[in-house]
């Protein structure tokens, strides 16, 4: 008989819970459903919007809120007649003057970035490009290709806004972000290529003391699992913390665990090893 030791598992989704190719190896959606079935709550936490995370949440049969866009949107979709809704459970936007302040700060130091805005359910650009190309085949969902500059200088409300370019690019924007602590903000990378900005109360971090609160499960006994820098806020604060094998450097030295990498199912390992225990049987 499994024993709970960790009620509810906030998981990272690409780099984590996929493999290389986008899906989840067999054997973790076994562990995943294993516990899920024990009374544990796994939850898909991650950089992408909501609707790129539900194909999966649906395949792995999760009644439980979503932490999306790095927690600056927590969602919960609800079955229903014909399809589904969204409920919120908890946002935090970006303040209103920084999204169109970040555009000018690029445009002005010339800097060659993919600039994607996500806002609530719909992911905005401004044109297509290799950077969100290769973004939409990853998730499966595509841009709205809108005038981005005049959206966001009318104060649309963004959760996000992604920053795609060469490492080197990457390396200069953040320098140059770190140069504006007024705004506000929290820029990770999740990848050398990616840079993830919201706002600076958000992390997900966050997004874990919420669902804490939500089901009512003390912190310490919490699990997170991710490979990304944007991990690290949620595996410090997680009463254990698992990096993947094919985690960044930092991420593996603040870890408790490391398990194998998403190519081998390392969140089966999580899972198996320490979220979920064999209950001892005495013979009497």
């Amino acid at each position: 008989m499994m024993m709970m030791q960790y009620p509810l598992v906030l998981s990272d989704i690409d780099g984590t819970l996929v493999n290389n190719e986008g899906t989840i190896p067999d054997k973790v959606v076994s562990a995943i459903q294993e516990y899920s079935q024990a009374g544990g709550h796994f939850v898909l936490a991650s950089a992408r919007p909501p609707l790129a995370m539900l194909d999966l949440a649906q395949s792995l049969g999760l009644a439980v809120p979503m932490v999306a866009l790095n927690g600056s949107l927590i969602v919960e979709y609800v079955p229903e007649a014909g399809g589904y809704t969204w409920q919120i459970v908890s946002e935090q936007p970006l303040y209103a003057r920084v999204p169109i302040q970040l555009w000018q700060m690029i445009v002005e130091h010339q800097l060659p970035v993919s600039i994607n805005v996500y806002s609530g359910l719909a992911w905005l650009a401004n044109q297509h490009d290799q950077w969100n190309a290769q973004e939409a085949a990853i998730t499966g969902t595509n841009p709205i290709i809108v005038p981005l500059a005049q959206r966001l200088a009318a104060g649309l409300t963004t959760h996000k806004i992604l920053c795609m370019a060469d490492p080197a690019v990457i390396d200069q924007l953040s320098a140059l972000l770190a140069q504006r602590p007024d705004w506000h903000l929290n820029a990770s990378r999740s990848k050398p290529t990616y840079l993830e900005v919201s706002d600076a109360s958000v992390s997900k971090q966050s997004a874990l003391h919420t669902l804490a609160r939500h089901f009512d499960i003390p912190v310490t006994q919490t699990m997170a699992i991710g490979d990304g820098e944007n991990d690290l806020p949620m595996l410090t604060a997680a009463g254990l913390s698992i990096a993947m094998g094919n985690s960044f450097t930092s991420v593996k030295e603040k870890a408790t665990h490391i398990v194998a990498t998403n190519d081998q199912g390392g969140v089966a390992e999580a899972l198996q090893d320490y979220a979920m225990t064999e209950e001892a049987v005495t013979m009497s």
